[in-house]
């Protein structure tokens, strides 16, 4: 399967999860972090699984459990029910993930982190989960902690700039600037009050030092 990092947005939508070992727990766990709405079929399930807030349904799979899905992960331990799963999906328009055979599927679960509005993820190319794990932690040990502050405060200020800025060739210029390195220069020497003065200034459109 080609890279090609995108965000995909499933806040309350439904999604399935087929299998009921470790597999299937790191999947559920990232898909309610993300907000999904989670349905998980499986005959036997970890015991950790039953602390998360998703549906389980401790049973066979059913050629009706995709109703409605935004996507399903397939992550049993029996091949011919992982492809069953992928063909019915496929049929149906439902995003699939296999654990068994990542290449064929139509997307990858990357090891995450959350740091206030920044979001890292790392993908090995489906090769080791442990190396993105690892390689995910070193990048968030080494992420400048202003990061996440200057982005949340610049947030609302490109929301003015692209209401008083319908001309591209005005409105981009400012946007770039929001967190470029002067603003983050401002947070880090001098502090917030005069990072605000100085996005005040940018979408009134006054000189900047």
């Amino acid at each position: 399967m080609p890279g090609f990092p995108v965000m995909l947005d499933i806040q309350g939508r439904r999604c399935v999860i087929v299998g009921g070992g470790m597999v299937a727990l790191r999947r559920a766990k990232a898909l309610v972090q993300a907000g999904g709405e989670v349905v998980l079929i499986a005959p036997l399930i970890e015991p950790e699984l039953s602390a998360l807030p998703i549906q389980i349904h401790q049973r066979a799979y059913q050629t009706s459990d995709l109703a409605g899905a935004r996507l399903v992960v397939v992550a049993s331990n029996d091949a011919t029910v992982n492809e069953a799963v992928a063909r019915e999906a496929c049929a149906n328009g439902v995003l699939v993930n296999r654990a068994d055979a990542p290449e064929s599927g139509d997307f990858t679960v990357m090891a995450s982190a959350e740091l206030g509005p920044i979001t890292l993820a790392v993908d090995s190319g489906s090769t080791s989960a442990t190396a993105a794990a690892t390689i995910r932690d070193e990048l968030c040990d080494a992420l400048d902690p202003h990061w996440p502050k200057l982005i949340e405060l610049a947030k609302p200020w490109r929301a003015i700039i692209q209401s008083r800025y319908p001309d591209a060739n005005k409105r981009l210029p400012k946007l770039k600037q929001l967190c470029g390195p002067h603003a983050r220069g401002i947070l880090t020497e001098q502090g917030e009050e005069p990072l605000q003065a100085y996005y005040d200034a940018l979408a009134k459109g006054e000189e900047q030092d």
